[in-house]
């Protein structure tokens, strides 16, 4: 559900999203009293701790009426996916945001008794990054020189049991009303596989979120699987192609930019991973955008190409609100810090669905 610790080219085609994001929201304006709410399919970015923005910037399009359609999502976003509609079938928008914050409060609940947790006086000395806190350093050494097959036989996952305790898999299989897709990467092969809703389960999202060096992999139906931010973060095109909505959200936490090189041993570690888990999804909207610009010019035909001519994707992205944590903030699931991610979230989402940061955000995708 953590990691370890650009923009596409070419997306000349999709310069209309910020006018349609200013658009959209007016069409959200009546909230969840005011209106019947509007269908959208959501696609939600993993990164770990950082997942509780995603909450955020949810609750905040929950409260302003959108319907979830379908929903796809990688790690922490799989969690996000699957707890956000199963609160829907049990209670509309007001469900699903009291199921969002019962995943999150009891994450923080069972971060405060890890032996990982950061220290008051490194809280206090480096805030919420994780990079020099005693813990977090003995730990990633740790892990350098055991696996998880040795340090942790049983393979104990207190996600399981958020699973079992809130989830009822066989309910979300049979349920009608939102699509789902949740990404995992197969060990045999390295490609992405996607699990959607008629396969989702207890197995499908924990390997969504199972990295390999804190976990075992994870046994479906004869083969093995590891986190999906490796491969599809998140699955964006199955997402599109298996959605009828027009409008569709991707809930970004990472880009792939970098102000500049890193320097130092633990920067240039964070780099790396930060462009291994992004790099999926740039790939993603390089093709995506390729592909709607086919069927634009009639070279791409059928249901897909009306798909893709009628498709408006939004894009709200954490990245500038995030940086200042680092990295290995994603690791750090302490309630204060989920706390505070949430509330960025909440202004991202409604600075998004008012025009004004969505359509920044959507105009710098466009012309990068």
């Amino acid at each position: 559900m953590t990691e370890r610790s650009s923009t596409p080219k070419s997306l000349a085609g999709w310069r209309g999203y910020a006018t349609a994001l200013r658009s959209f929201a007016g069409k959200l304006g009546g909230g969840r009293n005011g209106s019947t709410g509007w269908p959208v399919a959501l696609a939600l970015q993993g990164g770990g701790a950082h997942g509780a923005f995603t909450w955020g910037v949810l609750d905040a399009m929950l409260d302003r009426g959108i319907v979830p359609e379908a929903i796809s999502g990688t790690s922490a976003g799989a969690f996000n996916a699957v707890f956000l509609a199963q609160g829907w079938l049990d209670g509309g928008a007001d469900g699903a945001r009291e199921s969002l914050a019962t995943l999150w409060r009891r994450i923080g609940a069972k971060a405060s008794f890890s032996p990982l947790r950061a220290s008051l006086m490194d809280q206090m000395a480096r805030g919420w990054n994780l990079d020099h806190a005693s813990s977090h350093v003995g730990f990633d050494l740790f892990t350098r020189v055991l696996s998880p097959y040795q340090f942790n036989p049983l393979d104990m996952n207190p996600l399981r049991d958020l699973l079992r305790e809130h989830i009822d898999f066989a309910r979300l299989r049979r349920n009608r009303r939102i699509r789902l897709f949740v990404g995992a990467t197969e060990v045999e092969s390295g490609k992405p596989r996607t699990f959607e809703t008629a396969e989702i389960s207890e197995q499908a999202v924990l390997a969504s979120a199972t990295l390999p060096w804190v976990h075992h992999a994870v046994a479906i139906d004869g083969r093995h699987y590891w986190d999906g931010g490796f491969t599809a973060n998140p699955p964006l095109l199955p997402l599109i192609v298996g959605s009828q909505s027009r409008d569709v959200f991707l809930l970004r936490l990472d880009t792939g930019e970098a102000a500049q090189p890193p320097v130092s041993a633990r920067a240039i570690q964070a780099r790396l991973n930060r462009m291994l888990f992004t790099g999926p999804l740039e790939r993603d909207l390089e093709e995506l955008a390729m592909l709607r610009d086919l069927a634009g010019k009639g070279a791409l035909s059928g249901a897909l190409g009306r798909r893709l001519r009628h498709l408006d994707l939004h894009v709200i992205c954490g990245g500038d609100m995030l940086e200042p944590f680092g990295q290995s903030s994603k690791l750090n699931p302490q309630r204060g810090f989920l706390r505070e991610l949430h509330a960025l979230g909440l202004q991202r989402g409604a600075e998004a669905l008012a025009g004004r940061h969505g359509a920044a955000a959507l105009l710098h995708e466009a012309r990068s």
